[in-house]
C-alpha cells in the first residue's frame, strides 16, 4: 500500500468533502443533484461500502458500492455489489490511489462484512486492461453487455433512425428501393426494452413500447439482434438463427427477407 494515503471508509463528517469531489470529477453530479439520490437517500446506501482516500486530512480519492442481489438460480440469490463511482483528485492521479480503493473493500473486509460473494461494474472498456483487470483482477463480460451499451440505449437508437430518415427523405433512389419493403417491425429482446421500428414510403422512425398492429415481431438475443438492426448478418445467418431458435419470428416469417434488406439499406443510408 503506498503508505503517504490513510485508505478507510466513510463517515458522516466526511459528506461534504466527498460530494465536493464528485461535484468536481463528475459534471454530471454538478449539473443534477445526484448525492441526494446516488448516495444519501439512496435505499441501497451502505456506509461502509464507501471508500475514501486521505491525504493530510483532505479527501482524495473514492470509491461506492452499491449492494445489490444476483438470482443464479430460481432458488438461488447472492449478495454482490456494483461498483458505482471511483473518483481521484487530479493532483493525486498516478499514484496508485484508484487501485487501492479498488483493492481495499476485498482486501480489508468491507465486502466479507455485507456477505457479498462478487463485485462487478459497467467501466469503460478501453480501462480495462489498464486499470480494471490489473488494480483488482476484474475480466470483461461477453460482448453482449458493450452491445446493449452501444446500440440498445433507446435515445442513441432513435437518434440512428432520425439519421436514417433524414438520408431517406433526401434520396429519391432509398425512397423508392423501401416503399416495396414498407412494414412495422417490433423487438421483444432479452435484456432491452420492448420498441418498433417502423418502414413507410416516405419515412422511416422508431417508437419506445410496444407496437399496436405489428407485421413482424422479432424476440432474440441482444448480440444477433445488433446485427439486423445494423444491417450486417447475411441472409444465411438469419435462416440459422432462426432454425435453432436464437432468433425467433414469431410473426410475419415470409417478411425475413425483406427485413435483412431494409436494414442493408438503412446501413447504406448512413453511409
Amino acid at each position: 500500500m503506498n503508505l503517504q494515503y490513510l485508505y478507510r471508509k466513510f463517515r458522516d463528517e466526511d459528506e461534504a468533502a466527498l460530494e465536493e469531489l464528485l461535484r468536481n470529477t463528475f459534471p454530471s453530479f454538478k449539473e443534477n443533484n445526484l448525492w441526494l439520490w446516488k448516495y444519501k437517500l439512496n435505499p441501497s446506501f451502505k456506509s461502509s461500502l464507501v471508500i475514501l482516500a486521505e491525504k493530510d486530512g483532505e479527501i482524495v480519492g473514492c470509491n461506492y458500492w452499491m449492494l445489490r442481489e444476483l438470482k443464479l438460480l430460481s432458488n438461488l440469490h447472492v449478495k454482490v455489489a456494483l461498483g458505482a463511482d471511483i473518483a481521484v483528485h487530479p493532483k493525486h492521479r498516478g499514484f496508485g490511489v484508484g487501485t487501492e480503493l479498488m483493492r481495499y473493500p476485498r482486501i480489508y473486509g468491507a465486502f466479507k462484512e455485507k456477505g457479498v460473494l462478487l463485485s462487478y461494474m459497467f467501466g469503460r472498456p478501453e480501462l480495462s486492461k489498464k486499470f480494471y483487470e490489473p488494480a483488482a483482477g476484474y475480466t470483461v463480460a461477453p460482448n453482449c453487455t458493450l452491445t446493449y451499451k452501444k446500440l440498445f440505449n433507446c435515445n442513441q437508437l432513435k437518434d440512428r433512425f432520425q439519421k436514417i430518415d433524414q438520408a431517406v427523405k433526401s434520396n429519391e433512389e432509398l425512397k423508392r428501393k423501401l416503399k416495396d419493403l414498407a412494414m412495422c417491425i417490433s423487438f421483444k429482446l432479452k435484456g432491452a426494452p420492448e420498441f418498433s421500428v417502423h418502414i413507410e414510403p416516405e419515412m422511416v422512425y422508431l417508437n419506445e413500447g410496444k407496437a399496436e398492429k405489428p407485421d413482424v415481431i422479432i424476440e432474440g438475443s441482444l448480440p444477433l439482434s445488433s446485427l439486423v438492426l445494423t444491417g450486417t448478418v447475411g441472409t444465411g445467418d438469419l435462416v440459422k438463427a432462426w432454425l435453432t431458435g436464437k432468433f425467433k419470428i414469431k410473426k410475419g416469417l415470409r417478411h425475413i427477407f425483406k427485413i435483412r434488406k431494409a436494414f442493408k439499406l438503412f446501413q447504406a443510408a448512413l453511409k
